[in-house]
């Protein structure tokens, strides 16, 4: 894992590869089905068709080094959700992992702020 990690999961698992070998001890991995079933919907299922229905204030948080899931994708559904804020970070695709720290307090924020009828900003 700690060979493939900076190429697949990129942020600081690039400069920081023992990062890999904590996640791997520490995770808690799913079934192969679950797995599979994981990758089969990514492939075949879309939720593009329902994001403008979201009324409740959504936060997105996407690293801005995620091989795995291009930051395209976390601004189409910011464009998508009525009253979403976006927040991009500095780390890859196990960014919730590797900067909890700095996430927690977005989403402490988040949580605690008044709700707005405006949309968040980038």
């Amino acid at each position: 894992m700690m060979q493939m990690a900076r190429a697949i999961y990129g942020g600081k698992l690039r400069t920081q590869p023992e990062l890999a070998h904590e996640f791997a001890q520490t995770g808690h991995f799913g079934s192969v089905l679950g797995y599979f079933y994981q990758m089969l919907g990514g492939v075949g299922w879309t939720s593009i068709f329902w994001l403008r229905k979201l009324r409740q204030p959504t936060l997105i948080l996407h690293g801005d080094d995620d091989p795995l899931v291009p930051l395209v994708n976390a601004k189409i559904m910011h464009r998508l959700i009525p009253h979403s804020k976006l927040y991009i970070f500095h780390d890859g695709h196990l960014g919730l992992g590797t900067s909890a720290r700095e996430l927690a307090k977005v989403v402490d924020q988040f949580l605690s702020g008044p709700v707005s009828s405006s949309r968040g900003g980038a």
